[in-house]
Parts: structure tokens; C-alpha cells; sequence
């Protein structure tokens, strides 16, 4: 059989165009970032989603910002953090842009991990995710929406035991400012939260990118070998 090699090469020529097409159009879609979505309730932990999203929101790599953070929420009514500070959440767990990275941090829990929409919010995305990161009591989410048996996790150290009496299939560990378990990451209360965050930076952009952020924010308590990475 014949083929007319003007005709293969113009249809090579067609094929990879189309998918420069695709790929550069998908880019600009996204902005060429990884999406974080931080989840905020009434009660939410100022430093728990403050500390991360300054992270992410710091970090780049050769194009620019490495991040697209935004906050999330079950609606777009204002919340309270800390009791004094009033936030917007920017989308609602129904129509916020595809999550890479989903960051669940901790203070008043319980609503929030008593809600059906949004523990199914959370699992409906593991399949999308590269990250799902809890700080403090945050891992109470995880835990309720079933993402911590049989794996390895931490949280604020006033809730350690009830951590381990809801997830017994989980081993739970105590002075550990985070502990990354392959997509889960879970973390100690509060400021840990920038450390599992800069782990996370450490981990798709480099030791270095997340040095560079530590030292940018001068959170000088920043040690890359002081939480627990799960060996599969």
C-alpha cells in the first residue's frame, strides 16, 4: 500500500497543532495555576486558613504564581472568624472552579463535618485532587467523610484522643507538626498549618520555592524533616 507522504506529513502538522490548541487553551482556562480551594465556616481558625493561603498564594515557579487560592464555603453568606473578623467566602462548595488542592482548616468543626454537603464535596473530589490537606481540628472532616482509615494522621494535640476514638481504622500521632500521607496531609493546630503548606510547596515546586517562601513570610520555625512522610 501506498501512502502519499505529503498527506501523512499535513496530517501530523493538523494533529499536533490541534493539540497545542487544546493544551495552550486549557492553560489559559486554569491561568496556568493549580487551583487551591481553602473551605471557611462560621468559627473557622483565623492563622488555620490564613497561615496556608499565604503559602499558596506566595509560592511561583518560571511563570509566575504557582497558585489560584480562593475560599469556599457552603454558602456565600459572610462568616465569622475568631469572632471578630468577617469574611466573604468567593464561591460555594456547588460552583467553585476544580479544586487541585483542597485545604480544610480547623476551629469550630462539628457543623461542618456534621454536613452531608460538604463531607460529600470533599470526597467527590479525591478523584481530582493532588492534595487534601487538613490543619488542626480540620482532620475532623476527614475523618467524617471516611478519608483517614488506614492511614496515618495528626491534629491539634487537645484533639488527639477523640482524633483517635472517631477514626480507630487511622493511626494517629502526637508531636508532629504534619504528616503526609501520600494525597492526605494532616497537621498539627494552627501555625502548623504553614508548615504542612510549605511542605506541600516543597513537594510539587521544590525544597528551594518553599525555602524562599519560609523566608519571604520570615517563619523562621519552618524545619522540612520535622513532620512524617508515610513511606508506601
Amino acid at each position: 500500500m501506498h501512502i502519499n507522504n505529503n498527506k501523512l506529513s499535513l496530517s501530523l502538522l493538523i494533529f499536533f497543532m490541534a493539540f497545542l490548541v487544546m493544551k495552550i487553551s486549557f492553560a489559559q482556562e486554569k491561568g496556568g495555576k493549580m487551583n487551591v480551594a481553602i473551605f471557611v465556616y462560621d468559627g473557622v481558625e483565623i492563622l488555620d486558613f490564613a497561615g496556608p493561603g499565604e503559602v499558596f498564594a506566595s509560592a511561583a515557579n518560571d511563570t509566575g504564581y504557582a497558585f489560584n487560592v480562593y475560599t469556599v464555603a457552603v454558602d456565600t453568606v459572610p462568616i465569622l472568624s475568631q469572632r471578630f473578623l468577617t469574611v466573604v467566602p468567593q464561591y460555594t462548595i456547588y460552583n467553585c472552579p476544580k479544586p487541585d488542592i483542597i485545604v480544610l482548616p480547623g476551629g469550630s468543626t462539628g457543623k461542618s463535618a456534621g454536613d452531608q454537603n460538604v463531607l460529600n464535596w470533599v470526597t467527590k473530589n479525591v478523584s481530582n485532587t493532588k492534595i487534601i490537606m487538613s490543619v488542626c481540628t480540620g482532620a475532623i472532616i476527614l475523618s467524617r467523610a471516611g478519608l483517614l482509615d488506614g492511614k496515618h494522621a495528626t491534629t491539634w494535640h487537645g484533639r488527639i484522643k477523640h482524633l483517635r476514638e472517631i477514626t480507630p481504622k487511622a493511626t494517629i500521632h502526637e508531636n508532629t507538626r504534619f504528616v503526609d500521607d501520600g494525597q492526605i496531609i494532616t497537621t498539627a493546630g494552627v501555625s502548623a498549618g504553614i508548615d504542612g503548606a510549605l511542605h506541600v510547596i516543597a513537594k510539587l515546586l521544590g525544597e528551594k520555592e518553599a525555602a524562599r517562601v519560609a523566608r519571604y513570610m520570615e517563619y523562621d520555625k519552618w524545619e522540612p524533616n520535622q513532620g512524617l512522610v508515610v513511606k508506601k
